[in-house]
């Protein structure tokens, strides 16, 4: 487990596939994690044009089911390293906002 401040994200992998639990949401979002830097940056820029765009991408690229593909373009920041919510720098690839408690990636 990994702590920020009064927050905490539960890493997990279930069937050898990672996951965060986002404390906001309460939803568990995959977390790819053998993407290579210019694949995570594909799929980034397609999440921050339009979530149904990551999200099809997700899918269709990453090879997720389609209820993970939808929610994890929502847990990308939408400007690079700044919280859509807050507008914080969280700290680390994957962490919690100190701010508004939720799971960025």
């Amino acid at each position: 487990m990994m702590r920020n401040s009064k927050t905490a994200v539960r890493l997990m992998a279930p069937k050898g596939r990672p996951h965060i639990e986002c404390p906001k949401c309460r939803t568990r979002v995959v977390r790819p994690s053998l993407l290579v830097p210019e694949e995570a940056a594909a799929f980034a820029d397609a999440s921050r044009r339009a979530t149904l765009e990551g999200a099809r991408y997700a899918h269709e690229k990453l090879a997720l089911d389609l209820r993970a593909a939808k929610a994890l373009p929502f847990h990308i920041t939408r400007t690079k390293s700044i919280c859509q919510r807050c507008k914080s720098r969280p700290s680390g690839a994957n962490s919690v906002s100190a701010t508004c408690h939720s799971a960025k990636l």
